[in-house]
């Protein structure tokens, strides 16, 4: 059997990436870039005013303090000065308004003593202080954003300020959801009869609309040939298949078969880890298919730690691992004679991290209440307050 970091190695070696497409910047939140992008102009485009203030040019022979500098006029942003500005003079500036190319110098109005048309300036100034300078942040040509970086709205922000309107992104891959079982209730007057309410279709959609993947998810009974059929209806529309439940070896756990009859060839199945050891990963050409178990703090810890990278890789996204970090743990924990890694909900406080209570495999409680998976090797029996841990970071 695999442990869970051969599983991984093996699952990036067979990634299909996606096809790209040209979108409007202002639709591109969420998305992976496809190719590097270059600043068409330079930013910012001429020397600008940080604060409103007063320009003027420096000289430093120039006793200030004692002088007064006549106005001449003002400059608001989007305004261009009207005609030359004289020696000893100054003009009235706002913030973001270009500066006058004779003037290379900002003081802030609050810095100076106005008498009529005139100001004196009440405070030492250096020169180009208070100026954004014309290409500083970027010079035309240069590199704005690599490609595979993830499009978020700082980023749109930028790339707006550039005068880019559009991109070229990865697609975003097609995910359909199929939950199996027979358990599922459909409103609580079915829980007397020993059903439960259906839980993985709803979170899993919701994990992959953070992604900006807006997934369809349907349930499918313990049916051998109804989920080989749900598996063909979806395989056409569909980039990546997610089953949950039915992946292990009981009398009712037909993914395996429903894949295979449907051509898809098993990649692995199982791996040494807690939860998730039914873990299924399967591929039919440029298509994929995860076999998640039916537990549903199983089927998040997967998805974080199997499916999300895979997507992420799909879209070329350079940075397709979740973060990791190492902290010390807050308490204890030990595992019983098992020699899986195991992944326990983690919450992060200052330096360290605390290893929260319950974690069952079906326990969702800890899970919605952590902000990191901490990764306790199979090697290691035992995790002691104060010992350092791997933690995975939760988007």
């Amino acid at each position: 059997m695999l442990n869970y970091k051969e599983a991984k190695d093996l699952l990036f070696q067979h990634v299909s990436k996606t096809a790209t497409e040209t979108i409007q910047l202002c639709h591109a939140e969420g998305r992976i870039t496809a190719e590097d992008i270059r600043s068409p102009v330079a930013h910012p485009l001429f020397d600008q005013s940080a604060v409103d203030g007063y320009a003027f040019k420096l000289n430093n022979d120039h006793n200030y303090d004692n002088d007064w500098l006549s106005v001449s006029g003002e400059v608001k942003a989007g305004d261009m000065s009207d005609g030359q500005i004289e020696d000893g003079s100054a003009v009235r500036i706002f913030t973001g308004a270009r500066i006058p190319d004779e003037l290379d110098t900002v003081i802030m109005q609050e810095d100076v003593t106005v008498n009529g048309d005139s100001i004196s300036l009440n405070k030492e100034v250096k020169l180009g202080q208070h100026v954004r300078k014309a290409a500083e942040q970027i010079k035309e040509g240069e590199l704005a954003i690599k490609k595979g970086s993830h499009i978020n709205p700082a980023t749109i922000g930028f790339l707006a300020s550039l005068g880019i309107k559009e991109i070229t992104v990865a697609k975003t891959p097609a995910v359909h959801i199929i939950v199996t079982g027979n358990e599922f209730a459909s409103d609580a007057a079915g829980l007397a009869s020993g059903k439960i309410f259906e839980s993985n279709g709803e979170m899993l959609a919701a994990a992959l609309k953070k992604m900006s993947i807006n997934a369809s998810f349907e349930e499918c009974a313990d049916d051998l040939k109804l989920l080989q059929e749900k598996i063909a209806e979806a395989n056409d529309q569909s980039d990546v298949l997610i089953i949950s439940g039915g992946v292990s070896v009981g009398d009712y756990d037909f993914t395996v078969p429903a894949l295979e009859a449907n051509g898809y060839e098993t990649v692995f199945h199982k791996v040494k880890q807690k939860p998730g050891k039914p873990l299924l990963f399967s591929k039919k050409e440029d298509k994929a298919a995860f076999g998640l178990p039916g537990n549903p703090r199983a089927v998040m810890i997967c998805f974080y730690q199997y499916v999300l990278p895979y997507l992420n890789a799909m879209a070329g996204k350079s940075s397709y691992q979740l973060t990791e970090a190492v902290f010390a743990s807050a308490n204890n924990y030990k595992k019983k004679d098992d020699d899986r890694t195991h992944f326990l909900a983690g919450k992060i406080n200052g330096n360290e991290v605390e290893l929260l209570e319950i974690q069952g495999s079906h326990m969702m409680m800890s899970l919605a209440a952590a902000d990191c998976l901490a990764v306790n090797p199979e090697d290691t029996l035992e995790i002691k307050k104060g010992d350092l841990v791997n933690v995975v970071l939760l988007p």
